[in-house]
């Protein structure tokens, strides 16, 4: 299990980095978006500076060249020196503003009014200008002149609103085409944060979902070898304490079969020469019983079937947990296996009055028939131990999608629902317990589960009333 090229050696550094990686084309597009929202300010704050600029100067040259053919009225119509003064500062007042105009109107129309403006001004100041006193006649002769420089004038402030107008459309264009920028700058951010996210995304669940697959499959119990993980160092020696942890349990398995193997062996000696013994006492052969003498017998003999049942169990559990193939399954008839297995304990049902009803909607499992049986005695013996006296118990079969269900229920007292998903470990005891009963080694219900889960099929508790305790189990049907 090591880590591939592409991880850090820490999750947490990959996480670091995920974020950071993430975060690098949205601060990115942030800072663009910045960066173009300001030039589309500060474009529209000169736009705004250049527009009040305009409209104030082609103002001022309009009342300019009123002051000025007023200021030229008064030195030459009333030929009072005292006006020379006013006339000079009005024509330079005039050329000040056209000079100002000059750096602002660059559109050619306005540009060309502009330079007839300037040069009749100062045509007009050449023939006006402070020296000699021109006449009434003479002055009047200069009205063609100064209807021209108004004219022009007029003609200026309409061409500069005319391109204001043309700036402030050409600014919505700008501002409707960094709009445009900003959407496909988001469109594109947004599939490329998303890529990253996926592949950071997988980068990160891939170790996580190969941990999660580990310790699923420890937790059914199978001890094989575990799935590779790959990922970030801190990753990959989670994964091998898992590992250990699975050899661990490995070899407390092994060391727990080979317990209950030799623990089964070593019990069937003796067990043996007891069984024989009692059967020697029931048959006399050391002399007549009294009735007393008999009774005790039979409580030995009872006693000494119990305990070779139970080391039975053991000897079964172990094999199928070492062993859990099955022969090919084969159809059984499920109402012949059932009768067979009620036979083997129709003395307990006769001794408690309990009824046994069968209803079969399916009369053939495809199974290992001494596993059926197994299966079907264990079910049976738990039902018998645990239903009060005169009790039923139901054995129903039925069709599933893909599979057969036979369920075995009784009247008991039930199974609580936090012991529901325990009953089937091995050596497990619930908490109730039938009185009059002999303890039992807890482990029927693992010998049923182990039986179905090695045919592919489930062992389950259910509720199914009216009855108290129901078992379900899962055949598959063959493919």
């Amino acid at each position: 299990m090591l880590s591939g090229p592409y991880y850090p050696r820490s999750f947490t550094i990959l996480v670091i980095i995920a974020m950071g990686v993430l975060i690098v084309p949205l601060a990115s597009g942030l800072i663009n978006a910045v960066h173009i929202l300001q030039g589309v300010v500060d474009t529209q704050r000169q736009f705004t500076r250049n527009s009040l600029a305009i409209t104030r100067d082609v103002r001022q040259i309009v009342e300019s060249v009123n002051q000025f053919q007023r200021a030229a009225g008064q030195y030459h119509l009333l030929q009072d020196a005292e006006f020379g003064p006013a006339l000079r500062s009005s024509f330079e007042e005039l050329q000040d503003h056209l000079a100002r105009l000059d750096t602002l109107l660059v559109d050619p129309t306005s540009s060309t009014t502009l330079a007839a403006l300037q040069t009749r001004s100062r045509t007009l100041y050449r023939d006006l200008q402070p020296g000699e006193f021109l006449g009434s006649e003479r002055f009047r002769a200069l009205e063609p002149s100064f209807d021209l420089l108004h004219a022009s004038a007029r003609t200026l402030l309409v061409q500069a609103d005319t391109a204001v107008q043309h700036e402030l459309q050409a600014l919505e264009e700008t501002v409707q085409s960094t709009r445009q920028r900003l959407i496909v700058l988001a469109l594109a951010l947004i599939p490329l944060t998303l890529l990253l996210a996926a592949v950071f995304s997988w980068m990160i669940n891939r170790p996580i979902k190969q941990l999660k697959a580990s310790i699923q499959q420890l937790g059914r119990a199978d001890l094989g070898p575990l799935p590779a993980i790959s990922g970030p160092q801190d990753i990959v020696e989670l994964g091998r304490e898992i590992d250990w942890l699975r050899q661990r349990l490995q070899l407390l398995e092994e060391q727990k079969l080979r317990f209950l193997r030799h623990v089964s062996h070593e019990l069937k000696t003796p067990l043996a020469s007891l069984r024989e013994g009692v059967a020697l006492l029931n048959d006399e052969l050391a002399g007549s019983l009294n009735i007393r003498q008999r009774s005790i017998v039979g409580i030995m003999d009872s006693g000494s079937r119990d305990l070779q049942k139970r080391i039975e169990d053991l000897i079964r559990y172990s094999g199928m947990i070492r062993d859990a193939s099955l022969p090919p399954a084969t159809p059984q008839d499920l109402a012949e296996v059932l009768a067979g297995v009620l036979a083997r304990q129709r003395l307990a049902l006769e001794a408690r009055g309990i009824e046994v009803e069968a209803q079969l909607a399916i009369a053939t499992v495809h199974c290992d028939r001494s596993q059926l049986e197994t299966v079907l005695d264990n079910l049976l013996s738990n039902a018998v131990k645990f239903s009060p006296r005169g009790g039923h118990i139901l054995v129903n079969s039925e069709p599933a999608d893909g599979a057969v269900i036979v369920s075995v229920c009784d009247q008991g007292e039930g199974i609580p629902e936090a012991e529901r998903n325990r009953v089937f470990e091995p050596f497990f005891q619930g908490a109730r317990q039938p009185v009059s009963t002999v303890k039992g080694s807890g482990l029927g219900l693992s010998i049923v589960r182990e039986s179905l889960l090695a045919a592919g099929g489930t062992a389950e508790v259910v509720d199914c009333p009216p009855w108290s305790t129901c078992i379900r189990l899962t055949w598959p049907l063959p493919q």
